[in-house]
């Protein structure tokens, strides 16, 4: 099958022909019509993020594609579904899977990082990871809401944002934060985007920003903007925008984030953070209904994947660019 692999740790990608691994019992082939790229594909490329078993390796964690072989006892699929593939693997006997937790299965991992993943034209997945779309779904959206929606969902519902809160989200022009603002704005919450990027304002305030800062004013402003300090705060950066965003947090405020992406680490004001009762919360990823609910959202038009651009598969190296570079406003999608 052709792909775009890594040959060895840190290295570039390379475009050409790899095996196409078998089809084991309670698995499936999947002909790959669409990959997303997240900036996790970045990290794993440049070795900061560990979990690669061997090389070559194929990365991408977000796939829609269509079952082309089927080994399974279920009649739920068959040859010629089309399909969404949760991104996480999971067992589900552990008390985390059990608990509708399969994003952190005490023995599970993701696609493209622990496993091969979607930077290719088959990908080979477990049954319970199969979540059949209807064909009123545009298939390149869906992929788009993978793992981007996925997380969004869980952190919007971790959050507990309410209507006439203020929430303040970093990270807003990315594939997750342009779905988070949806999701808040569809709350009817007051959003604060954070960016480094002022000349996408007017993008971030079509998605639902009532205003939008720069991170490098970020405490200042909100001082004007909500003197008190704003009740939730969604961190899709992390390092010293984390901490600073952290600080904005009102008495009693929560702060929940999936921010991975920054190298320096965060830091919690003490005093700050016993004194004003804040709730800090990590949020990874998202389970099996929360992906299922989000793609609800987008059929019913709650929800509009923003994509900024798509890629042949062997342009890989320069999708990874354009995330590289910040010079993006939603998803980065390949297409085999």
């Amino acid at each position: 099958m052709k792909a775009s692999y890594l040959a060895k740790p840190g290295g570039s990608l390379k475009y050409g022909e790899l095996p196409t691994p078998p089809v084991a019992s309670e698995t499936a082939k999947i002909n790959v019509l669409y990959c997303g790229v997240n900036h996790l594909d970045v990290l794993i490329r440049q070795g900061k993020r560990p979990g690669i078993p061997k090389f070559p390796h194929v990365l991408g964690s977000e796939v829609v594609g269509m079952i082309e072989e089927i080994q399974s006892k279920t009649k739920k699929f068959e040859i010629g579904d089309t399909v969404a593939v949760y991104p996480w693997t999971f067992c589900g006997i552990c008390k985390q899977c059990k608990s509708s937790n399969e994003q952190i299965c005490d023995t599970g991992g993701t696609f493209g990082r622990t496993s091969w993943g979607g930077y290719a034209q088959y990908l080979i997945t477990p049954i319970h990871n199969l979540i059949k779309l209807p064909q009123t779904l545009p298939l390149d959206g869906a992929c788009a809401l993978i793992l981007a929606g996925t997380t969004a969902q869980h952190l919007v519902e971790r959050a507990g944002v309410r209507k006439n809160q203020t929430v303040l989200v970093t990270g807003a022009t990315g594939g997750v934060g342009t779905i988070v603002m949806q999701l808040v704005r569809n709350i009817g919450a007051t959003i604060i985007a954070a960016t480094a990027h002022l000349e996408k304002s007017q993008r971030l305030k079509q998605l639902g920003a009532k205003y939008v800062v720069s991170v490098d004013s970020m405490v200042k402003d909100i001082d004007v903007i909500a003197p008190r300090g704003v009740s939730v705060v969604i961190d899709i950066v992390g390092g010293t925008i984390w901490s600073t965003a952290l600080t904005t947090l009102a008495k009693g405020g929560r702060m929940v984030f999936c921010s991975t992406s920054r190298e320096e680490a965060g830091q919690v004001p003490i005093g700050m953070a016993f004194s004003r009762q804040w709730n800090i919360l990590g949020s990874y990823g998202g389970n099996r209904k929360h992906l299922k609910a989000i793609l609800a959202k987008c059929r019913k038009g709650v929800v509009t994947p923003v994509i900024d651009a798509t890629f042949p598969l062997s342009d890989a190296p320069r999708a990874h660019e354009k995330i590289d570079s910040q010079n993006i406003f939603g998803k980065i999608l390949l297409r085999p």
